[in-house]
């Protein structure tokens, strides 16, 4: 089973297969649909400059928007970023007033940052003829209020619903003795599960401990898991808690020891790579990671997935859509998310890249059928779920989390330590910011 490293995931996405007869299907589905030929053509001759993701389901997407460009005549320029250069490439050009870009891609925890410079999109069903029916109610609500609601209006519209997922190999798990079909409802049965699967070269979890942002996803969901709150009712940090502690003392000291070795320097790639190749036979996974794990020609445990939402919380992932309030080019950029996030176009997106965000494409048959997770993944989106740190630089918040819990991981500080340094972390990034005073 080929392994997908780092260098590969992030540097050749590009030349990976793009599933053309799927596309090639969505295209020509989407370019009869009601929504695509309601598509003026008042803005032919722009072009749109849009910052944009370089994995699989985002290049499927980005080939499907040639329907657009047939239908308007607008061209669009995807840039293909990593994730931490999206963000860069997006604060540096609202910030500097440089507009080079008219539509980004944002995650949910840039919105506080982001607010002041991109436009309000609560109504463009409204504002921008062409553009389809917004219907707002169809999407899960604490996706709609995390991804787009800022005060009393939305400036991002959702494109990407994404959800922490356990996934297991059921083969495994029947070797095990254990139910192949079993759902651990506790992260103390995801551990006692995974031990008893470890056998060989086969691992029990796909930990990642690296000083990178799935690091502090796992930390984040298991603090949760455990009642943590990132503030008091005072809004001062309560990081240093029995939460925090118990939560880091369950990465290093549990799913550490079932995980495969190497881990302290684990990102994304290197978690789903353990699972597609056999290397762990379980663990956490996003939604995005799943037309990998289904595809029998990439993953070792194509045949025999099981699933189902993290234990005790659901932190959630995902994407939104932001029209840059500066841009050049402003009605075609509002057009352009307009029908790319509309009803009818979703459900065709969500067929190329298994990661919607609309319920009706979660709940949509032809959807469900090429990939089963997603029932799942909206019911762990309708559960108890967690967010990144509700403040505007919650990036730096996230930052601060990987390098403590790498340092506990590593052993080069005891978990306390840790825990005390972090909580001092961000009680002192907060004054510096002018949440707290004194």
């Amino acid at each position: 089973m080929p392994g997908i490293s780092r260098r590969h995931f992030a540097a050749t996405a590009a030349s990976l297969p793009l599933l053309a007869s799927t596309r090639h299907h969505a295209m020509a589905q989407a370019s009869g649909a009601a929504a695509t030929q309601g598509l003026p053509r008042s803005y032919a001759g722009t072009t749109l400059r849009i910052t944009w993701a370089n994995t699989p389901s985002y290049l499927q997407i980005a080939k499907f928007c040639n329907v657009f460009t047939d239908a308007t005549g607008i061209q669009l320029d995807f840039v293909q970023l990593l994730q931490a250069d999206r963000y860069q490439k997006l604060i540096l050009d609202v910030t500097s007033k440089t507009n080079a870009f008219d539509v980004y891609i944002t995650a949910y925890q840039w919105k506080d940052e982001v607010a002041p410079y991109v436009a309000d999109v609560s109504h463009l069903d409204q504002e921008v003829k062409g553009v389809p029916p917004m219907d707002w109610d169809d999407y899960p609500k604490a996706a709609l209020d995390a991804y787009a609601r800022y005060g009393d209006k939305y400036i991002a519209i959702p494109i990407i619903g994404d959800a922490s997922m356990l996934v297991w190999n059921k083969k495994a798990r029947a070797q095990a003795g254990l139910d192949p079909n079993g759902v651990p409802a506790t992260w103390e049965e995801v551990v006692q599960s995974g031990a008893r699967m470890i056998h060989d070269k086969q691992y029990g979890f796909n930990m990642p401990a690296g000083k990178s942002i799935q690091t502090a996803c796992v930390w984040i969901a298991l603090f949760h898991a455990f009642g943590g709150k990132y503030f008091d009712a005072s809004g001062k940090p309560s990081i240093n808690s029995d939460a925090a502690l118990r939560a880091v003392r369950f990465m290093s000291d549990r799913l550490g020891k079932i995980s495969p070795p190497g881990i302290l320097t684990w990102d994304f790639p290197e978690m789903l790579n353990a699972l597609a190749a056999g290397q762990a036979a379980q663990g956490w996974m996003w939604t995005g990671g799943f037309s990998t794990l289904f595809d029998p020609a990439k993953s070792a445990m194509a045949g025999d997935i099981g699933f189902s939402a993290t234990p005790e919380a659901v932190l959630l992932g995902g994407w939104g859509l932001t029209v840059n309030a500066g841009s050049r080019n402003l009605d075609a950029a509002k057009l352009f998310v307009g029908w790319l996030t509309c009803r009818e176009i979703s459900k065709q997106t969500a067929l190329l890249s298994g990661t919607p965000c609309r319920t009706s494409s979660f709940n949509d048959p032809a959807v469900v059928a090429k990939f089963p997770v997603l029932p799942a993944v909206l019911q762990g989106m309708s559960g108890k779920v967690a967010t990144y740190a509700p403040i505007k630089e919650s990036e730096q918040i996230n930052i601060m989390i990987y390098d403590e819990v790498n340092a506990a991981c590593a052993g080069t500080k005891p978990a306390e330590q840790a825990m005390a340094d972090l909580q001092d972390k961000v009680t002192a990034f907060m004054k510096r910011r002018g949440y707290l005073k004194g």
